[in-house]
């Protein structure tokens, strides 16, 4: 059995991949105009309010770079990076991967999708002139493209935002850092601090471009451990011309257009729920046999571990309270099922839980009898089994709210309750409601134009993931 890579709470959901092949020239910022030498000596605000010029005046502006971001005690070399990539042409066309987000606008349409809410694509009238605000019209895509952190791209703020540098620079005082390099370029360094940090722009002198942005981490710092964080827009340039197929989408069939993103129903329940349970049995470390005979009749509750798991050893403190809280009931059984191989001696099973102080009864799973019987795919999982011998909870996952959540459970089990019933109910109940919602939102998709462009369209589909998760993980 794979061992399963666990992460922190999201904290940038998804990843994207770069369209760099729509791109005409992109990464090389040698056609970029060049500033009169004029620019020298000017004050920091001074050379923001000609950055924002520059954007202003851009008919047309590419890059495709990375988001990185450094966890608090980490190294240097060990930083994480999300790719992203933006293609606009004035006054409305642009095409963008942004976190988990793709949107294209070819001037008269406005098209979304968002990975996370798999089979929906957003589509909209184009403005005559794109603003951040027609872009992130929808909640749900705000949301999304912003990612957990709420940040959004500067040059994305400055191309469609009248105010984009009034945002970027609130209640801010601006202080001309030492020149520095960036990818072989000299950069003006302009810090920006105030009420959420310090931020630094890095202008490149040549181009008169933004190269790379340090986020402020005062308010980020107080949900997400981070050292730093920053954006570098590589082969940022303007004017330069950019392949109309990049503003073109082809809809697959089975998508729905509408109106706007519906939050789709949880994810459906483990097919074993609510499923009698096949013949089992494990092993004490004394030697005792365990199993459904055994232990018929009784709440049990079986939590799937390993030495090498860390998560498992979050999880294994909450359900040891939990343990604690029954232990004198004889009709609930908490086994710790050990999915290590026989070649891990029993001396090191109880050794690791000593260790973390934890008092459950432990059991091994030599045979791997709970790959089968329960379709356990991931460490850690919790499985609650009702009197009846019927699966009535089943959780995959680290859960911080387990020591909350499981002795309501095990209760109403022991009054006689069928939870599982009650989950699978309301799953379906949670569907109907989510085809009303969508019902009322759907878009007629619209027949192909008979001129259609002579370029090929392109295909419109959520980033490829280039993670093992949907996002980095601090371990």
């Amino acid at each position: 059995m794979s061992r399963p890579a666990a992460s922190f709470p999201a904290l940038l959901s998804l990843v994207v991949a770069l369209a760099s092949s729509m791109f005409v020239g992109c990464g090389d910022s040698s056609t970029a105009p060049k500033l009169s030498i004029a620019s020298a000596g000017k004050t920091p605000r001074q050379r923001l309010d000609e950055l924002a010029a520059r954007y202003a005046e851009a008919k047309s502006y590419q890059d495709a770079g990375e988001l990185r971001f450094l966890v608090d005690g980490a190294p240097e070399e060990e930083f994480r990076s999300l790719p992203f990539s933006l293609a606009f042409a004035h006054p409305n066309r642009i095409r963008i991967h942004a976190l988990d987000t793709t949107s294209v606008a070819d001037g008269k349409r406005l098209t979304s999708v968002v990975q996370s809410l798999p089979g929906q694509v957003l589509v909209r009238d184009c403005p005559e002139k794109l603003t951040l605000e027609s872009l992130m019209s929808d909640e749900m895509l705000r949301d999304a493209m912003r990612g957990q952190l709420q940040v959004e791209m500067p040059p994305l703020q400055l191309l469609t935002s009248a105010d984009g540098l009034a945002t970027l620079t609130r209640e801010s005082t601006p202080t001309q850092l030492s020149d520095s390099e960036f990818l072989g370029g000299k950069c003006w360094r302009i810090a920006l601090d105030g009420p959420a940090g310090r931020s630094v722009m890095w202008i490149d002198q040549s181009s008169g471009l933004l190269v790379k942005y340090e986020f402020p981490l005062e308010e980020i710092r107080k949900r997400f451990p981070l050292a730093r964080l920053w954006a570098e827009f590589r082969g940022a340039k303007i004017n330069d011309s950019i392949n109309a197929v990049a503003f073109q989408t082809e809809l697959p069939e089975e998508v729905k257009l509408v109106s706007k993103l519906i939050m789709p129903p949880p994810n459906e329940p483990h097919p074993m729920l609510g499923k009698p349970v096949e013949s089992y049995s494990f092993l004490a470390l004394d030697g005792t046999a365990l199993g459904n005979q055994s232990l018929a009749g009784k709440v049990v509750v079986l939590d799937m571990w390993a030495t090498w798991c860390g998560w498992c050893f979050e999880g294994l403190p909450l359900l040891n309270k939990v343990y604690g809280q029954y232990a004198d009931n004889d009709q609930v059984a908490f086994l710790a099922v050990s999915k290590d191989d026989s070649t891990v001696t029993n001396a090191v099973v109880k050794e690791a839980f000593q260790k973390h102080d934890l008092t459950l009864p432990i059991v091994r799973d030599h045979e791997q009898v709970t790959d089968r019987v329960f379709q356990v795919e991931g460490l850690p999982t919790t499985i609650v089994i009702g009197r009846d011998g019927t699966i009535q909870d089943y959780h995959v996952g680290y859960d911080p709210n387990l020591a909350q959540t499981l002795p309501g459970k095990l209760d109403k089990l022991l009054a006689g309750d069928n939870l599982a019933k009650s989950e699978l109910e309301a799953y379906e109940l949670q569907k109907q409601e989510f085809e009303a919602r969508l019902s009322e939102v759907l878009i007629e998709p619209e027949q192909p134009a008979a001129d259609a462009a002579s370029a090929p369209p392109r295909e419109i589909s959520p980033p490829e993931t280039v993670a093992s998760e949907a996002g980095p993980s601090f371990e």
